[in-house]
Protein backbone atom coordinates (compact mmCIF):
# COMPACT_ATOMS: atom_id res chain seq x y z
CA UNK A 1 0.00 0.00 0.00
CA UNK A 2 3.27 2.33 0.24
CA UNK A 3 3.97 2.51 -3.21
CA UNK A 4 0.55 3.06 -3.84
CA UNK A 5 0.08 6.21 -1.47
CA UNK A 6 3.69 6.88 -3.19
CA UNK A 7 1.72 7.07 -6.63
CA UNK A 8 -0.53 8.76 -5.50
CA UNK A 9 1.40 11.48 -3.83
CA UNK A 10 3.26 12.03 -6.81
CA UNK A 11 0.77 12.48 -9.26
CA UNK A 12 -1.08 15.35 -6.87
CA UNK A 13 2.26 17.33 -7.05
CA UNK A 14 2.86 16.61 -10.58
CA UNK A 15 -1.05 17.38 -11.49
CA UNK A 16 -0.72 20.68 -8.88
CA UNK A 17 2.49 22.09 -10.18
CA UNK A 18 1.31 21.65 -13.91
CA UNK A 19 -1.93 23.13 -13.24
CA UNK A 20 -0.34 26.02 -11.54
CA UNK A 21 1.77 26.83 -14.54
CA UNK A 22 -0.90 26.53 -16.87
CA UNK A 23 -3.83 29.23 -16.52
CA UNK A 24 -1.30 31.83 -17.45
CA UNK A 25 -2.57 33.96 -19.79
CA UNK A 26 -5.78 31.52 -19.94
CA UNK A 27 -9.04 33.25 -21.49
CA UNK A 28 -12.85 31.66 -22.24
CA UNK A 29 -13.62 28.28 -22.29
CA UNK A 30 -9.76 27.40 -21.94
CA UNK A 31 -10.12 29.62 -18.57
CA UNK A 32 -13.15 27.71 -17.96
CA UNK A 33 -11.81 24.22 -18.02
CA UNK A 34 -8.95 25.10 -16.76
CA UNK A 35 -10.70 26.39 -13.45
CA UNK A 36 -12.53 23.01 -12.96
CA UNK A 37 -9.30 20.88 -13.69
CA UNK A 38 -8.11 23.03 -10.94
CA UNK A 39 -10.87 22.48 -8.81
CA UNK A 40 -10.72 18.88 -9.44
CA UNK A 41 -7.21 18.88 -8.47
CA UNK A 42 -8.02 20.56 -4.86
CA UNK A 43 -10.74 17.83 -4.64
CA UNK A 44 -8.00 14.82 -5.33
CA UNK A 45 -5.67 16.62 -2.51
CA UNK A 46 -8.07 16.81 -0.22
CA UNK A 47 -8.46 13.03 -0.38
CA UNK A 48 -4.93 12.49 -1.19
CA UNK A 49 -3.51 14.16 1.90
CA UNK A 50 -6.24 12.01 3.73
CA UNK A 51 -4.91 8.79 2.17
CA UNK A 52 -1.32 9.25 3.25
CA UNK A 53 -2.00 10.26 6.35
CA UNK A 54 -0.98 13.78 6.15
CA UNK A 55 -4.35 15.18 7.33
CA UNK A 56 -6.68 13.17 9.54
CA UNK A 57 -9.36 11.19 7.20
CA UNK A 58 -12.92 12.42 7.24
CA UNK A 59 -15.22 10.71 5.49
CA UNK A 60 -17.68 13.11 5.22
CA UNK A 61 -15.15 15.72 3.83
CA UNK A 62 -13.54 12.88 1.33
CA UNK A 63 -17.07 11.77 0.01
CA UNK A 64 -17.99 15.62 -0.32
CA UNK A 65 -14.74 16.13 -2.56
CA UNK A 66 -15.55 12.74 -4.75
CA UNK A 67 -19.21 13.74 -5.72
CA UNK A 68 -17.67 17.51 -6.59
CA UNK A 69 -15.43 15.81 -8.70
CA UNK A 70 -17.94 13.42 -10.19
CA UNK A 71 -20.36 16.82 -10.80
CA UNK A 72 -17.37 18.50 -12.35
CA UNK A 73 -16.68 16.02 -14.59
CA UNK A 74 -20.40 15.69 -16.50
CA UNK A 75 -18.89 19.66 -17.15
CA UNK A 76 -16.56 18.11 -19.25
CA UNK A 77 -17.69 17.44 -22.28
CA UNK A 78 -18.99 21.26 -22.83
CA UNK A 79 -15.59 22.71 -21.78
CA UNK A 80 -14.05 21.61 -25.10
CA UNK A 81 -15.54 22.97 -28.21
CA UNK A 82 -14.05 22.13 -31.35
CA UNK A 83 -11.39 24.68 -31.80
CA UNK A 84 -10.52 25.44 -28.19
CA UNK A 85 -6.55 23.90 -28.55
CA UNK A 86 -5.34 27.56 -28.28
CA UNK A 87 -2.75 28.42 -25.97
CA UNK A 88 -1.81 28.25 -22.89
CA UNK A 89 -4.29 24.89 -23.48
CA UNK A 90 -2.57 21.81 -23.39
CA UNK A 91 -5.57 20.03 -25.19
CA UNK A 92 -4.51 17.50 -27.84
CA UNK A 93 -6.01 17.38 -31.04
CA UNK A 94 -6.60 14.04 -30.51
CA UNK A 95 -9.71 15.06 -27.92
CA UNK A 96 -11.76 16.27 -31.23
CA UNK A 97 -10.93 13.13 -33.53
CA UNK A 98 -11.71 10.76 -30.93
CA UNK A 99 -14.11 12.46 -29.41
CA UNK A 100 -16.43 9.22 -27.96
CA UNK A 101 -13.30 8.41 -26.51
CA UNK A 102 -12.76 11.65 -24.92
CA UNK A 103 -16.81 11.55 -23.45
CA UNK A 104 -16.81 8.44 -22.21
CA UNK A 105 -13.53 9.16 -20.28
CA UNK A 106 -14.79 12.07 -18.35
CA UNK A 107 -18.42 9.96 -18.27
CA UNK A 108 -15.74 7.15 -16.16
CA UNK A 109 -14.51 9.73 -14.06
CA UNK A 110 -17.75 11.08 -13.35
CA UNK A 111 -18.85 7.18 -12.55
CA UNK A 112 -15.48 5.89 -10.52
CA UNK A 113 -15.79 9.74 -8.42
CA UNK A 114 -18.81 9.07 -7.32
CA UNK A 115 -18.70 5.26 -6.73
CA UNK A 116 -15.65 6.51 -4.17
CA UNK A 117 -18.04 8.84 -2.73
CA UNK A 118 -20.66 6.25 -2.43
CA UNK A 119 -18.29 4.04 -0.71
CA UNK A 120 -17.34 6.27 1.67
CA UNK A 121 -20.21 6.94 2.47
CA UNK A 122 -21.18 3.57 3.80
CA UNK A 123 -19.75 2.02 7.09
CA UNK A 124 -17.93 -0.68 5.46
CA UNK A 125 -15.71 2.36 3.49
CA UNK A 126 -12.37 0.69 4.88
CA UNK A 127 -11.75 0.02 1.15
CA UNK A 128 -11.91 3.47 0.03
CA UNK A 129 -7.54 3.99 -1.03
CA UNK A 130 -8.65 1.20 -3.56
CA UNK A 131 -11.96 3.35 -5.17
CA UNK A 132 -9.59 6.34 -4.44
CA UNK A 133 -6.83 4.84 -6.77
CA UNK A 134 -9.12 4.12 -9.79
CA UNK A 135 -9.92 7.73 -10.00
CA UNK A 136 -6.75 8.58 -10.00
CA UNK A 137 -5.64 6.32 -12.19
CA UNK A 138 -8.92 7.70 -14.58
CA UNK A 139 -7.52 11.29 -14.85
CA UNK A 140 -4.32 10.03 -15.50
CA UNK A 141 -5.40 8.06 -17.90
CA UNK A 142 -7.30 10.68 -19.93
CA UNK A 143 -4.08 13.05 -19.15
CA UNK A 144 -1.92 10.48 -20.87
CA UNK A 145 -3.78 10.46 -24.23
CA UNK A 146 -5.27 13.68 -24.48
CA UNK A 147 -3.11 16.34 -22.85
CA UNK A 148 0.25 17.19 -24.23
CA UNK A 149 3.51 16.23 -22.71
CA UNK A 150 5.72 19.27 -20.54
CA UNK A 151 8.83 18.99 -21.10
CA UNK A 152 12.06 20.43 -18.44
CA UNK A 153 11.32 23.41 -19.39
CA UNK A 154 7.21 23.40 -19.64
CA UNK A 155 7.03 23.58 -23.71
CA UNK A 156 5.06 21.15 -25.43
Amino acid sequence: MNKTLARLSFAACLLCTTLALAHEGATGVVKERMDLMKRQQNDLKLIGEMAKGKTPFDADKAAEAARDVGATAKKIHVLFPEGSAVHPSDALPAIWTEWNRFTGNADALANTANGLAATLETPAGQDWKAAFQKLTDACKSCHQDFRAKKTEHGQH
